[in-house]
């Protein structure tokens, strides 16, 4: 895995200091690997709604679809 650098400000490394310390994440790597892989899944979900809207496709078509490939 590539290893990043990044300089963060003092108020989130407290606040993900304060997480590690509750034990919600195991180190501040984790809590900082687990906040950019939500980032990116919140992002990607932005971009499908956008390109459903776009396209004109609705909710009740992409369930039918998923609905006839499994069949």
């Amino acid at each position: 895995m590539p290893k990043v650098a990044t300089q963060i400000s003092n108020d989130i490394y407290k606040k993900i200091n304060e997480e590690v310390k509750l034990g919600i994440f195991p180190n501040v790597s984790a809590a900082i690997n687990a906040t950019l892989k939500k980032a990116y899944a919140k992002k990607s979900r932005a971009y499908l709604r956008w390109l459903m809207k776009k396209e004109g496709i609705t909710e009740a078509s992409m369930l039918q679809e998923a609905e006839n490939l499994r069949r």
